[in-house]
């Protein structure tokens, strides 16, 4: 009796257990005896097997005779079972001849906890599956043969092979093979033989031979074995001698060939059809000079013939190590997560910073078809702390840095780059029927500024991700915008702020991105002569990288074509006493868009201003009449730089107004008080631009009350404005029109001459 380990004494004592209580099913035949292995043991058994005789599986007699190998570290190394004949070589899940390969996964299948009461228990399973001839069944993946390999070289198999073979059920060509390095090829294409012509294809190649049946299912060792195989399944011994005779003139005399073999033998998942199993053999050197010896004699060296037929005779076949990669039997590791839906995208990504070059790796790792990198920065020492460069990048353009390491990944996806200024040209340099996505993660107030002026000129008919991290990166924050939505991110932006300040006004993540000027802090590398920046580590980033991108994909999965979002996000390494919530999220429509007629200014008007007219409208019809005139005060942001105007909200008449049929004269009482509310409530982003009234019957043309009252505002007030918005609501009664014009006050003593004469 061999020395015992503690999992050895707790394997028999469970098997024990599992012995007296199998009315006899099981039996231990011999006590457990020392291993060639260090430290394992063997303990051979009697396994009762003709109840699972039930179909056209394996042919089992009555009892069988199994062997258990059995790890010192019981139960933490599961153990292995062993057939003590090779009755069922050539079987699924037999290997070696004898060897029962119970776990798809012994890692996820097999628990410790379970020992030897959960190994009997699986034995069972495959005895009745064996039994039935179900280890493999048409509803399942099936398991991919053996070839135990000997060489030191692998193949990753790229390339699909072809579905069609011909009548005599077998295609014969050669692999196109990319040597990556010394020990590895690529195998990236298929041709076929009558397609090859005579001349060098410029790369490495194998020969080929794709059947249309199953071969073994554990592959031979001997290459006589091999041979048998292949000429069993349909390919003659003369044409694979001349197919090796073909393939030992193709390559260097002083490398080995390689043979892949195919037959339909995996299975992607259940239902689907049957893709070949690839082995590839590797022919040694020597092999090939014999072969090359026996073409240049015509035969005649009898010496190369003698040695060819002892090689053919007693010789190992070489089997390589073949990785699968082929995307008709491999299910990709991230199918189904939210960065699956860039597969075979096209993705121009906008700034290659520290978000920027992370997101990069993450795009080109999710099997983009094409990404284009812009940023006009280089590669300065102190970016190295968190974003994707090495030393050897410093004082390189960041996009063209960024191209190479990306490219030294090795994937297909198409990485190009340019240097290009987006503070001075940003989309409208590309032709948007080439790219599906947009990712802006310049961070750059001036980059989005250019993006929302070029985006009055030409719509964006994909979407648009933009992100950005606050000052410590602590919080990112992520915005959508999809193809319809009227405005750019400037505009979301804002629209987002009014949205969080209305409903989250003292939240930290609000207070982040919009902080007061007072309270801002900033952070220069090279104090005096740097840009600002954040403070935040690779980790930092990585983790907001990673999470914005996948807020903003799931956003883009569910928005609406003409809607926009913008979600904040606290780090999830804060305590949570800091904040309340760890996320923010909006989502909205567009403003209204009209146009303003003195200056061509865009009109933006929320949905909410739309409302207080309309419910200002059926105030006055209700109290009084819908022919009379009412108005009020207009809230919002005149921005000169977009020559645009925001239309937030509107009230109804202060309750010093009068009005009649034929006039409105809008009052100042409690006006102060609710302009410094607004501004307040929006983070000073909505304030006081002008009055808006009706006319209920008439078009929405100004008149000399409404010139006159232009001019007391720009010119007669404690504080005047410089510039104020009129809205005239033409036709208020019937079919209401929005009627904008904008004042200045250096303007106006020349406009009021030329309306006044307009208005007779």
């Amino acid at each position: 009796m061999p020395e015992l380990s503690r999992g050895h004494q707790l394997a028999l004592l469970q098997l024990a257990n599992i012995v007296a209580n199998s009315n006899g099913a099981l039996e231990v035949l011999e006590p457990a005896a020392e291993s060639k292995s260090k430290s394992y043991i063997w303990i051979r058994l009697s396994l009762e097997t003709k109840d699972y005789r039930t179909g056209n599986g394996l042919a089992f007699r009555d009892r069988e005779r199994i062997s258990l190998h059995l790890h010192p570290d019981f139960p933490f190394k599961k153990p292995d079972v062993y057939f003590t004949h090779t009755r069922f070589i050539g079987t699924p899940h037999v290997q070696w001849g004898n060897s029962i390969c119970l776990y798809q996964s012994g890692e996820t299948e097999y628990d410790p906890s379970d020992g030897m009461f959960g190994f009997f228990d699986r034995v069972e399973q495959w005895m009745r599956a064996a039994g039935k001839g179900e280890l493999d069944p048409d509803d399942a993946p099936l398991h991919p043969p053996v070839a135990y390999t000997t060489s030191s070289t692998t193949f990753v198999v790229r390339a699909n092979t072809h579905t069609g073979i011909a009548d005599d059920g077998i295609w014969i060509g050669r692999a196109d093979l990319r040597n990556v390095r010394d020990d590895r090829f690529d195998l990236v294409g298929w041709t076929k033989l009558d397609d090859w012509g005579d001349a060098d294809p410029g790369h490495p190649i194998a020969a080929a031979v794709l059947f249309n049946k199953p071969l073994a299912t554990e592959f031979p060792t001997k290459v006589n074995d091999l041979i048998n195989l292949v000429e069993n399944a349909g390919l003659s011994f003369g044409l694979l001698y001349s197919l090796l005779r073909l393939f030992s003139l193709a390559g260097s005399e002083e490398e080995p060939a390689y043979f892949v073999l195919g037959a339909p033998m995996r299975r992607k998942a259940a239902g689907e059809p049957l893709r070949p199993h690839l082995t590839v053999w590797e022919i040694g050197p020597d092999t090939l000079k014999t072969l090359r010896a026996m073409v240049r004699s015509k035969g005649k060296d009898e010496a190369a013939r003698d040695e060819l037929a002892t090689w053919m005779v007693k010789a190992d076949v070489r089997w390589c190590d073949v990785l699968e990669d082929r995307p008709e039997i491999v299910n990709r590791r991230d199918g189904g997560t939210l960065l699956a839906a860039l597969s075979e995208k096209r993705v121009l990504l906008l700034g290659c910073g520290a978000l920027g070059s992370a997101v990069a790796e993450m795009v080109l790792r999710s099997n983009a078809a094409k990404l284009h990198l812009v940023d006009y920065g280089i590669v300065k020492p102190g970016v190295l702390v968190r974003q994707r460069y090495a030393d050897s990048d410093i004082g390189s353009a960041k996009a063209m840095a960024l191209q190479a390491h990306l490219q030294s990944i090795g994937l297909e996806c198409v990485v190009t780059a340019d240097k290009g200024n987006l503070a001075n040209q940003a989309l409208s340099r590309f032709d948007f029927t080439e790219w599906d996505l947009v990712i802006d993660a310049t961070a750059s107030a001036s980059a989005i500024h250019r993006i929302e002026v070029e985006l009055k000129a030409q719509s964006l008919p994909v979407p648009m991700l933009s992100m950005s991290v606050s000052a410590a990166a602590e919080n990112g924050s992520v915005l959508v915008k999809m193809p319809q939505y009227s405005g750019g991110p400037h505009h979301i932006a804002r629209q987002a702020k009014l949205e969080a300040f209305a409903k989250h006004a003292g939240h930290s993540l609000v207070k982040a991105f919009w902080p007061e000027r007072e309270t801002m802090k900033v952070f220069q590398p090279e104090p005096g002569c740097s840009a600002p920046t954040f403070i935040g580590s690779a980790a930092d980033i990585d983790h907001h990288a990673a999470g914005l991108l996948n807020i903003g994909l799931s956003r883009i999965e569910s928005l609406a074509p003409d809607a926009a979002s913008l979600d904040l996000v606290a780090a999830s390494w804060l305590r949570a006493d800091d904040i309340k919530r760890h996320r923010l999220s909006y989502t909205f429509k567009g403003y209204a868009r009209h146009s303003e007629q003195r200056h061509g200014y865009a009109v933006l008007r929320s949905d909410v201003a739309a409302l207080d007219m309309t419910s200002e409208l059926k105030r006055i019809a209700r109290t009084r009449s819908d022919k009379i005139e009412t108005g009020g005060l207009i809230f919002g942001e005149i921005d000169d730089a977009h020559q645009v105007i925001w239309v937030d909200s509107v009230s109804g008449p202060p309750p010093d107004s009068t009005a009649s049929e034929t006039q409105f004269l809008c009052g100042t009482a409690g006006t102060k008080e609710l302009n410094a509310f607004k501004s307040a409530a929006s983070g000073k982003s909505s304030r006081f631009i002008g009055i808006w009234h009706t006319h209920p019957i008439s078009r929405g043309r100004p008149s000399q009350d409404d010139l006159h009252a232009m001019l007391d505002l720009l010119h007669f007030q404690e504080f005047p404005p410089r510039q104020v918005v009129m809205l005239i609501v033409g036709h208020a009664a019937t079919r209401r029109e929005e009627n904008y014009y904008l004042y200045r006050r250096n303007e106006f003593v020349l406009i009021a001459r030329h309306e006044d004469g307009g208005q007779q």
